[in-house]
């Protein structure tokens, strides 16, 4: 009979019955795990996601957040049930959090729990110590446990991860955050989720195929992770290329020649937005120069504010060993600690090179960094003398490298403002001849910025040699190589690297690339000079930036305001700003620089042999026409003559219009006689460059506020291909014009007169 009963059919059996049966242990781990891994998947989401505030939270709150976060993940985990229980577990390690990392003050028990007033008071009085970290953090708990629970079908899961991704991308584009290793994540954790959807979906429907699948976790965990991962690592590790396609947002601005805004997006805002590492390819202050080279794209998101009496490179830092390929400092640098400076003066800083033959001026600099983020060294003309004032959200100073001339930071440290005093040189180019750049005896501290590689190519050394060969001093050789690499090489931020055979960065560049940027032109000065004796070494830092008072000036004379190009000012630094220069020691007068990067001038007041005569201020009339004495007089006149006076008025004003529309060019050119009368060809060029500028702008091309001359004709060129050749002729006329020394003539400005007529026309 019990044989019977157990042949019997059984309607339980069967692939619907095996949904019944007591599980073993293994099978409730890996049904808890599928059950409870989507809220922690949830909440890895919504941590991706608060990195949109990094610029907007304080430091507290994230790490409340995350406080938050791994309470519920460890919560979500270990209890499957009870989600009231989670949730109180929740809030009491966000508030657990909250009173440890913010300065949170208890101030004791009520006197009573039996009067409301004493119970709202304790409550208000610690509650709002509180705010506003947990209503942010339990928000953002919520949020990922709402998200939990929607999303229970493939679909509710893609559209979770579609929108975190457009948030996030988005954000990354209009906004200075880098956001792509959180899209990534966000994508990574979304296919996992997927994943997980499939095996749950497989254990609904088809226990018996997951019990089996079950008993072999190890084979499922490393095909999926595999695929998973390689989609990560392809996706990430892709080269980044330019955008082929313009979008349509900034495609109609440009139409309607509006203004385009500048964001930074990938603008160097990794680890800190404001110092980009050398592998970006945006412009920037890199931190790491041991590879220098590759192209890069121009970022003119600000960086700094200087107040200064004396316009000047703002140095960062120094390099004395070269590598090929790139620059590492020197081994052991001294350091001294410099500490904050109080109310009762600045902080001397000793410089340690013998100066005792230059003349020096005193220059005065208020720095202040724009943005909110860490910074290596403090930036300033060179050498820096003392440090007036520091505000900045460390207690602990600087320290001075004085054999290279740093203010560097043991590690980056968030600063507001700062306040230096430096010796800038000023140029005595004959003192200069007169003197050695390697003093008597040869010491032994510039041996390191003698240093080269012994794989250098020996064709390096010769070039220099030819270079120099007719210098009469140690001086003279080394402008020669600035004029040399300024004069052979032209300037372009996107070098053409496939040219590239050697290995060594500087020989590269000079016999193979010959293009490239300031990186390129002043490690080869530096590697040439040291090659024929000359101690040399690489600085990096930033240019001058520019004056918004002195461009809007220039704007509104018509170019007749000409800026002291050294003069005092307060000077907008940006990302695009980020330079490289050299610096020769003489003896007598320590390290003097040099600037070989093409279209680049320093800004060095030179030793004044005698007065320079002042030139009278140049009055600009801007008086309107006079009023024509039109209205008829009421007294003695009637109607008929009146009306009689309008007509005759009104057809003489339409012959003169008509006259004045037929012999418009004899007119302007009249015009322009007169209103040029008293100024040279020069003055004239700037003026006509001014009005083009005009003309352009309503066309639908307009000049940034930030941008120089030469960045906008170079927009302009690439905007306009066919005409780029004549645009590139005008800037150099204009330039020569502006900055030269010599004195245009009259056939100079016709024919500037001549190109800006022509592409008036090919523009109409």
């Amino acid at each position: 009979m019990n044989r019977t009963v157990d042949t019997a059919w059984n309607p339980l059996r069967g692939s619907g019955a095996a949904m019944f049966r007591r599980p073993d242990r293994d099978l409730r781990i890996w049904n808890a795990a599928l059950d409870r891994l989507p809220r922690l998947l949830a909440l890895l989401i919504a941590l991706q996601v608060t990195a949109i505030f990094k610029d907007y939270w304080c430091q507290e709150t994230f790490e409340i957040v995350y406080a938050g976060i791994w309470a519920a993940a460890v919560t979500e985990l270990a209890i499957g049930r009870l989600a009231a229980l989670r949730f109180v577990l929740q809030t009491i390690a966000v508030v657990w959090a909250t009173v440890v990392h913010t300065p949170f003050e208890w101030l004791g028990w009520p006197e009573t729990w039996r009067r409301w007033q004493e119970i709202a008071a304790f409550a208000q009085a610690h509650g709002i110590q509180l705010m506003p970290y947990v209503p942010i953090a339990l928000a953002v708990l919520l949020s990922a446990r709402l998200v939990a629970y929607w999303a229970t079908g493939r679909r509710h899961v893609l559209a979770v991860v579609m929108l975190s991704v457009a948030l996030m991308a988005a954000l990354d584009s209009f906004f200075p955050l880098l956001l792509w290793p959180n899209i990534a994540a966000t994508v990574g954790i979304g296919l996992v989720w997927l994943v997980l959807l499939h095996l749950r979906q497989l254990r609904d429907r088809h226990f018996d195929s997951w019990k089996a699948l079950a008993e072999r976790p190890l084979e499922l965990i490393l095909q999926a992770g595999a695929v998973i991962g390689l989609v990560l690592l392809f996706g990430t590790s892709m080269p980044r290329a330019p955008a082929l396609l313009e979008d349509p947002y900034t495609l109609f601005l440009i139409a309607q020649g509006r203004e385009v805004p500048t964001f930074n997006g990938e603008a160097g805002v990794l680890a800190n937005p404001l110092f980009l590492p050398a592998a970006s390819s945006l412009s920037g202050y890199s931190r790491n120069d041991a590879e220098i080279g590759g192209t890069f794209e121009y970022d003119f998101s600000p960086v700094m504010e200087i107040t200064t009496t004396h316009r000047s490179y703002w140095r960062g830092e120094t390099k004395a060993v070269y590598t090929g390929r790139g620059w590492v400092d020197a081994p052991e640098p001294e350091l001294l600690r410099v500490g904050l400076p109080g109310e009762s003066g600045g902080i001397p800083l000793p410089v340690p090179q013998s100066r005792e033959k230059a003349n020096v001026e005193i220059v005065e600099q208020t720095v202040t960094i724009v943005r909110d983020e860490p910074i290596p060294v403090l930036f300033g003309a060179g050498p820096v003398v003392s440090l007036q004032a520091l505000d900045s959200g460390s207690q602990r100073g600087p320290a001075w490298n004085a054999e290279e001339w740093e203010l560097v930071f043991p590690r980056p440290t968030r600063v507001q403002t700062y306040s230096i005093v430096s010796e800038t040189l000023l140029l005595d180019e004959e003192a200069l001849r007169r003197t050695t750049a390697r003093p008597a005896g040869d010491p032994g501290d510039l041996a390191v910025y003698l240093q080269l590689p012994d794989d250098l190519p020996d064709r390096v050394r010769q070039l220099a040699e030819e270079v120099t060969a007719e210098a009469a001093s140690d001086y003279d050789r080394a402008k020669l190589l600035e004029a040399y690499l300024k004069e052979n090489y032209p300037y372009t931020n996107t070098p053409d690297l496939s040219r590239q055979r050697s290995r060594d960065v500087a020989d590269a560049f000079l016999f193979e690339i010959r293009e490239g940027y300031c990186d390129y032109y002043s490690t080869a000065f530096v590697v040439m000079a040291r090659s024929i004796g000359l101690p040399a070494r690489w600085v990096k830092g930033y240019a001058t930036g520019y004056d918004p008072v002195a461009e809007e000036l220039m704007q509104l004379s018509m170019g007749e305001y000409s800026p002291d190009p050294v003069g005092a000012g307060t000077y907008i630094v940006r990302n695009a700003d980020a330079h490289s220069w050299a610096e020769v020691y003489f003896e007598g007068f320590g390290w003097v620089p040099f600037e070989p990067t093409a279209g680049f001038a320093m800004p060095l007041r030179v030793l004044a042999t005698e007065e320079s005569e002042e030139t009278a201020p140049v009055s600009v009339d801007v008086s309107g026409p006079s009023e024509a004495a039109g209205e008829a007089s009421a007294a003695g006149g009637n109607f008929a003559a009146a009306a009689a006076f309008i007509a005759a008025g009104t057809l003489l004003l339409a012959l003169a219009a008509w006259l004045g529309w037929r012999h418009r060019e004899r007119l302007a050119a009249l015009w322009r006689r007169v209103r040029y009368r008293g100024t040279t060809p020069n003055e004239r060029i700037v003026m006509e460059m001014h009005r083009f500028i005009r003309f352009m702008r309503r066309k639908g091309l307009r000049r940034e506020r930030h941008e120089t001359m030469r960045e906008t004709i170079g927009r302009w060129g690439a905007a306009v291909g066919d005409l780029r050749g004549e645009l590139d002729l005008v800037l150099l006329q204009f330039e020569a014009a502006l900055y030269g020394p010599v004195a245009g003539s009259e056939e100079h400005y016709r024919e500037f007169a001549e190109r800006i007529r022509n592409l008036r026309k090919s523009m109409k």
